[in-house]
């Protein structure tokens, strides 16, 4: 693949790691292309205005634009009002309605002239489009008008939000030159729509390993995160007994996976005679550390440190599935094992090295073998063949060629 001048748009900076897994995902995305000889400059559509260099890459923000505006009552009546007079949906709306708009879509007209054009999430999309220049290729994190007909609350229900969504969703995508679904099974979706999509791989990479494994940290009065540091018992290191969440306990499919953790999954390994331990990590999961098998909560301020205390992850999702779980890729990067629904594995790689379960009976079935056996799969292998090899084969459809 010949060398390209490529503008890639995010939704917010590459750093913010805080802000969800979309910047987990275009962080590969772009070392991937950078390591392929492609110059790669970064607009945000939402962060600090102006101009600086992370992760390896300049970075651009006109600001002024949130990310979210659900606890901004004005914003929320704002758009309300305008979708009242208007057929756009409130995803669009919660963007296009902020005073710095325009200046965020004069950025990116400025930045991508002479560049290819590559979009990543929903946001950059719509400003892509706001600023008519053309998409050569987009990378769709979701389907996301199935995550509102799943999630999006009454009021915007009794407003039309789903329909209104689905059609903007498919006229924008259809402008696109090409479209890469993070998800195979949104990749199919999106063919039945008729829009051109293949799956995109993410590049992953095995997580060192620690000189010294960590073992179960023992239980002690103290539950939240980091609090009181435990030295590691002096055994042999083994697979961690510890089942590990991690997540914003805030965001509703979040807040029932920890629900469903923590309550029938839980009373059905204690009927089973399965004593596990749960970390749980992210904000707002100090919430539940009076839990009595909760051994640790809160904010992580280094990722490795969870995955070294856990020795299985859950990633329970309940209706409709979209996307792809960052947690899953992550946690076989650091080589532990998922408990995942049937729908997430198939949407990653339905022969990947999953444990699966699609209720909260399942869950407990498959965690107390899991505990019971103490082996785990081999995750190892399966992220040694997820190399950036496959992902610059998706991307060698959506670049030009150049010449040399």
């Amino acid at each position: 693949m010949s060398a390209n001048q490529i503008c890639f748009v995010t939704s917010y900076p590459l750093e913010r790691q805080d802000l969800g897994g979309g910047s987990w995902v275009d962080r590969r995305l772009v070392r991937t292309l950078q390591a392929a000889g492609h110059e790669v400059e970064v607009v945000c559509v939402t962060g600090p205005p102006g101009q600086w260099t992370s992760e390896g890459v300049v970075q651009r923000s006109a600001g002024s634009v949130p990310l979210e505006i659900r606890h901004d009552r004005r914003r929320l009546w704002g758009v309300a009002v305008a979708m009242m007079t208007s057929t756009q949906p409130y995803l669009c709306h919660k963007f296009t309605s902020f005073e710095g708009w325009p200046q965020a879509a004069g950025l990116l007209a400025e930045r991508s002239t002479g560049r290819t054009v590559l979009t990543s999430g929903w946001p950059a999309l719509l400003l892509a489009d706001a600023a008519r220049v053309p998409v050569a290729g987009h990378v769709a994190h979701n389907v996301e008008s199935a995550v509102a007909a799943e999630h999006a609350p009454l009021p915007l229900r009794a407003l039309g939000e789903v329909p209104r969504l689905r059609r903007a969703e498919r006229w924008l995508l259809g402008r696109a030159g090409r479209v890469l679904a993070l998800s195979r099974t949104d990749a199919g979706i999106l063919r039945e729509w008729g829009i051109p999509a293949t799956a995109l791989p993410v590049p992953l990479t095995a997580a060192p390993a620690p000189a010294e494994p960590s073992v179960p940290a023992a239980r002690t009065p103290e539950p939240r995160w980091g609090r009181a540091p435990v030295p590691p018992l002096p055994e042999q290191p083994r697979t961690p007994a510890v089942v590990g969440f991690i997540g914003k306990a805030g965001w509703p499919p979040n807040t029932r996976a920890i629900r469903a953790l923590l309550g029938p999954v839980h009373h059905r390994l204690t009927q089973l005679g399965v004593p596990v331990d749960y970390v749980l990590a992210g904000r707002g999961t100090e919430a539940v550390s009076d839990h009595p098998r909760v051994v640790a909560t809160g904010r992580v301020a280094d990722i490795s440190d969870f995955y070294r205390r856990v020795g299985l992850v859950v990633v329970p999702r309940f209706g409709a599935s979209t996307g792809v779980s960052v947690k899953v890729l992550e946690a076989a990067e650091n080589g532990v094992p998922a408990l995942v629904p049937s729908p997430l594995a198939a949407a990653i790689d339905p022969a990947g090295p999953w444990l699966v379960a699609d209720d909260t009976d399942s869950m407990a079935a498959a965690i107390a073998r899991w505990w019971r056996l103490r082996q785990s799969p081999d995750v190892g292998s399966w992220v040694r063949a997820q190399d950036a090899g496959q992902t610059l084969a998706a991307l060698d459809g959506v670049l030009p060629v150049t010449s040399a």
